[in-house]
C-alpha cells in the first residue's frame, strides 16, 4: 500500500515558523527517498516471497553465503553483515539447513566455532534466481538515466557516511 504523506512546501514553511531551522527541503527530500525506497523495496520482496518463498532475511543471509563461496562465514559475523540478532540468524539459519540450501560445520580454526556455507543446492538456487533479481533492480532504476544513477549513487553515500 502507498503512503502519501509529505507534507506541502507551504505546510513546512509555517511549521518553520515555529522552529526556524526546518528546511523545508530536507524534509521533502527525506521523505521523498523513504517512500522510493519502500516502494522499490516492495516489489522485490512480492517476487521474492510469492515466486520463491524467500523473506527478506533469508535472502540477504543468502546472498551473503554466495558472496562466501566455499570459505563461509560465522553466524555471528552473517548477523551482523544482514542486521539481525544472533537468535534471529539461529532460527534462519535452521530453516535454511531443513531447505537444504546451507550447511552448518565446525570451524576450521576453532572447534567451538561454526561456519556456515551454501549446499550445491543453495549454490545452483542462488545462481538461478541472481540474474533475475538483477534485472528487476535493473528494470526498476532504468527511470533515471545511469549518470543520474551514478549520482544518486555518491549522494546516497554521502547521506550515510
Amino acid at each position: 500500500m502507498k503512503r502519501e504523506v509529505i507534507p506541502t512546501w507551504e505546510e513546512l514553511e509555517r511549521h518553520k515558523r515555529i522552529i526556524p531551522e526546518i528546511n523545508p527541503a530536507a524534509v521533502i527530500a527525506m521523505l521523498g527517498i523513504k517512500m522510493a525506497a519502500e516502494e522499490i523495496q516492495q516489489s522485490i520482496l512480492d517476487v521474492l516471497l510469492k515466486k520463491y518463498n524467500l523473506s527478506e532475511g533469508k535472502f540477504c543471509a543468502l546472498v551473503v553465503l554466495h558472496q562466501h563461496g566455499a570459505d563461509g562465514i560465522a553466524p555471528s559475523a552473517l548477523a551482523a553483515k544482514i542486521g539481525v540478532t544472533r537468535a534471529t540468524i539461529s532460527n534462519m539459519l535452521q530453516r535454511l539447513e531443513r531447505d537444504g540450501l546451507i550447511t552448518v560445520r565446525p570451524a576450521a580454526s576453532d572447534g567451538r566455532g561454526k561456519i556456515v556455507i551454501l549446499t550445491d543446492e543453495g549454490a545452483d538456487f542462488m545462481e538461478q534466481i541472481l540474474p533475475p533479481h538483477y534485472l528487476r533492480v535493473t528494470k526498476l532504476m532504468e527511470k533515471l538515466s545511469e549518470s543520474e544513477q551514478k549520482e544518486l549513487i555518491g549522494l546516497l553515500k554521502k547521506l550515510t557516511l
